[in-house]
């Protein structure tokens, strides 16, 4: 483990160096620079035309949507390739692992279009990612996206299949993990006010001889105007797990990831879980600084039944490109559906508690990186909780 904190840590210092000295260069020499742009511009004029000119001034994204379009089509991927080391008490485990995804949207008509996607993975719905590991087999690819969306209306979209998660978080939630692709329908409402609406019906687990297993939810939310020096979002959401205590748990049979079992190895608790989340963006910090909360309870269960996660995330404006990200979280056993959890924090169960930290480096172009450590602790409920280690290194790529 030793040997891989110490190059994830070079590497994130050598990019924290290189940038510095690329920053004091331009600082130390602002006539040379401003003659340099100046020249550029005059070329650049030249070549394509004042009208062109003005177009270059558009979003980056909107070049790249184009270029990745074919007629009613459009394509969009990415991969990622993460380091990681967790230390787990007596769990020592340096791993590598890679996650691509590659997928298309089709317009059918003005108002309806289909998307699908391929991704990499090993069975678990949380998380998209392959694990060095196998003898070299083939690895598995699998549908991470099949839907279809209707927009009723400008505000108003309907969609089924095996879709995104509908509902708005924080960015930095852990409550749902980030490769979470239910499967059912799902309608969300934005009006230009700012008001916002989602509702959905999943599907668990369909049975034949029983009912089934199913996942219900609607949230209500505001988000201010995104012009504004101060952006916030403010968003209250109810979600009801139907037919879940008494049976075993869904992905293997035997792992709830946290939650509370009984003595024949099944769920004790259904899960009717209300949520309170919010973010705010001040853009006249020197920079950009964002807060957010997120609190939720599980009605049902009777003890251990509350979940919370608070942090910040900062943006100098000297280090653009940077972002550093800080966040506690506390998830008590039974206070979210421990098998859709984030998969990194508390080694991916709830009945755990600690810290995050997070260092993003976001370059213009189609790459960025980021470097994690996680300190938390798990079994929070037992009289003898065990810490968890994690550090994690990701570099990630769009095409």
């Amino acid at each position: 483990m030793s040997s891989l904190r110490v190059a994830i840590a070079w590497c994130a210092s050598a990019c924290l160096f290189s940038t510095q000295i690329q920053a004091e260069a331009v600082e130390n020499d602002p006539a040379a620079e401003l003659e340099s742009l100046r020249q550029r511009l005059k070329a650049l004029e030249e070549k394509v035309g004042a009208d062109a000119l003005a177009r270059t001034h558009e979003p980056a994204a909107s070049d790249s949507a184009s270029a990745n379009r074919l007629g009613r089509l459009s394509f969009a991927g990415d991969a990622r390739y993460r380091a990681e080391s967790i230390d787990a008490g007596a769990v020592d485990n340096d791993r590598h692992r890679v996650r691509a995804r590659f997928g298309v949207e089709a317009s059918v008509t003005d108002t309806m279009m289909t998307a699908f996607r391929l991704s990499t993975g090993e069975g678990d719905p949380r998380s998209a990612h392959l694990t060095f590991s196998g003898g070299y087999s083939r690895r598995s690819i699998g549908i991470d996206l099949a839907y279809l969306q209707w927009a009723v209306a400008p505000e108003l979209r309907v969609a089924a299949g095996k879709l995104p998660y509908p509902n708005w978080q924080p960015a930095q939630s852990i409550f749902i993990g980030g490769d979470f692709n239910p499967e059912g329908w799902s309608t969300s409402y934005a009006s230009q006010s700012g008001w916002f609406a989602n509702a959905h019906h999943f599907w668990l687990q369909t049975r034949l001889d029983e009912a089934d297993s199913r996942q219900s939810g609607l949230q209500l939310g505001f988000t201010s105007d995104a012009k504004g020096a101060t952006r916030f979002t403010v968003a209250a959401a109810y979600t009801d797990f139907m037919r879940v205590a008494g049976r075993k748990p869904f992905l293997d049979g035997v792992n709830p990831y946290g939650n509370s079992l009984n003595a024949a190895g099944e769920l004790q608790n259904d899960f009717n879980i209300a949520e309170l989340a919010s973010e705010v963006t001040f853009e006249r910090y020197p920079g950009s600084l964002t807060l957010f909360t997120h609190v939720a309870r599980n009605a049902y269960a009777g003890e251990n039944d509350i979940a919370y996660a608070t942090g910040v995330t900062v943006s100098p404006s000297r280090w653009k490109h940077w972002r550093f990200g800080y966040q506690y979280a506390r998830i008590e056993k039974d206070a979210l559906f421990g098998q859709l959890m984030d998969g990194d924090f508390g080694g991916g169960s709830t009945d755990s508690r600690g810290h995050a930290f997070r260092v993003a480096y976001r370059p213009q172009g189609r790459w960025s990186s980021t470097l994690s450590y996680l300190r938390n602790d798990v079994n929070i409920s037992s009289t003898a909780p065990q810490p968890f280690d994690l550090i994690q290194l990701d570099i990630d790529f769009i095409y």
